[in-house]
């Protein structure tokens, strides 16, 4: 057998596929009628479910749930030793690699979105730099800082191109580019995201990610701390709690001891000898809520990172023609909305020669907003190569900003809407009529 080294790019018509999305939103469900359905093999990228045993509090998929379906790289690392991405890449790699070559499709599922930079060739650009994670040293004048024209000059002198993916008013943005073109000792950070050259490794990979509105998201997070309590979470946490105590107690930020509901509780653990009955149950009750709202804060993270990041990559490897957003906030119509449209896509990406239907939407009614939020428009600004109409700046003459300037929008979709919005038509009107009176108040003086 020819052996394939983990640094080549696939171009083969093999297919693989992603799905992302937050803690509880239905993953796994759809992993396995995907795998189910497109001779699949899922691969884990949750790094909490790598850990051996704690199903319950870990959120490992039920086996007698997953309809036969063979699961890769779970369940098999000892909780005295920590796993890291340089781990889950070879485990990765190897494990797809091994499932393409036997004819079978790789399914990716998991939260640790993190984990799925593993898919991407040649990320180049230290991510800490653009997201923000940079210390405020830059600036040569102080006074400067707090003037958004002032910085929005500067950057407009050093870089137009990158200045150009900016509103002169996103004041932390263009602070951020002229930090990075400090930083570099003069590089343009357009010339920086251009020699990024992020590419897949295999180039046919489908991604989608499960979505749901946080609101409903976050009753059935809460709900579902509950069912893990009644379903024994409590004493697999007992049982870490035991292996905790019994080895020197280890630190908490790293391996197992991430896993929520373990922090949460420890408080409760710790005072069994030393409190009442009553104070008892409200500290217990106090760490179950500690724990749902963990859960909810852990989902709302996934999301930022879904939405800074994958998307981000994805754009930058030119694939955006292979992400699609299902809609998982209603679960009495997860057929029609997450399986149906699930094998619609999958139907086009693995069978048909010309891919997808185009007339099938990429993000579905209603969730537009949810892709092209901020924190999309602020990654994908780095990429001064694709998608351009996302983030094309227009000026309108005829509204005004806060300080009474012409009015700058970002992207072409928002300046369609404002364009047909009720202020801007209203402006246009108020306009028509001045100019209407200044003409015939010309006429009549005269």
């Amino acid at each position: 057998m020819t052996s394939i080294k983990l640094t080549d790019t696939i171009t083969s018509p093999k297919r693989l596929i992603v799905i992302a999305g937050t803690t509880g939103v239905g993953k796994s469900q759809l992993s396995i009628e995907l795998a189910s359905k497109y001779n699949g093999e899922i691969i884990n990228s949750d790094s909490m479910q790598m850990y051996q045993d704690i199903p319950i509090i870990t959120n490992k998929h039920p086996i007698n749930e997953r309809n036969g379906i063979p699961h890769h790289i779970i369940n098999h690392v000892p909780w005295n030793k920590e796993y890291d991405m340089h781990i889950f890449e070879k485990e990765c790699l190897s494990k797809i690699y091994d499932i393409l070559q036997r004819g079978k499709t790789p399914i990716i599922v998991g939260g640790t979105h993190y984990y799925l930079q593993v898919l991407f060739n040649n990320k180049k650009i230290n991510n800490a730099i653009y997201f923000g994670h940079t210390n405020d040293t830059f600036t040569e004048d102080p006074n400067a800082e707090d003037d958004p024209k002032e910085l929005y000059s500067k950057l407009l002198e050093i870089d137009p191109l990158i200045a150009s993916k900016y509103h002169p008013n996103d004041t932390r943005r263009v602070k951020r580019m002229l930090e990075i073109y400090h930083q570099s000792n003069g590089i343009k950070p357009s010339e920086i995201f251009q020699k990024q050259q992020i590419s897949l490794k295999f180039e046919n990979t489908l991604f989608f990610w499960l979505y749901s509105d946080p609101t409903e998201l976050n009753k059935r997070l809460d709900d579902r701390v509950d069912q893990m309590i009644s379903n024994g979470a409590y004493s697999e946490i007992q049982q870490l709690y035991k292996y905790y105590c019994e080895n020197n107690k280890p630190c908490l930020e790293s391996g197992i001891w991430q896993v929520i509901g373990f922090k949460e509780f420890l408080p409760w653990l710790l005072s069994q000898d030393t409190t009442n009955a009553d104070d008892n149950t409200i500290l217990y009750k106090e760490c179950v809520e500690k724990m749902k709202l963990r859960t909810r804060q852990y989902a709302k993270r996934q999301i930022k990172w879904i939405k800074k990041m994958l998307i981000s990559d994805i754009r930058a490897a030119d694939k955006l023609s292979n992400f699609y957003v299902l809609n998982a906030t209603d679960l009495n119509k997860w057929d029609q909305l997450v399986k149906d449209r699930a094998n619609l896509i999958c139907d086009g990406f693995f069978f048909s020669k010309n891919g997808v239907d185009q007339c099938v939407e990429h993000v579905p009614k209603g969730l537009e907003n949810i892709v092209l939020t901020e924190e999309c428009a602020t990654a994908s600004a780095t990429n001064t190569n694709n998608n351009a109409k996302f983030f094309d700046k227009f000026t309108c003459s005829t509204c005004k900003d806060k300080n009474d300037e012409n009015l700058i929008l970002i992207g072409k979709e928002v300046w369609g809407k404002h364009l047909k919005s009720r202020r801007h038509k209203s402006n246009l009107n108020r306009g028509k009529k001045k100019k209407e009176y200044e003409e015939w108040k010309l006429k009549n003086t005269t």
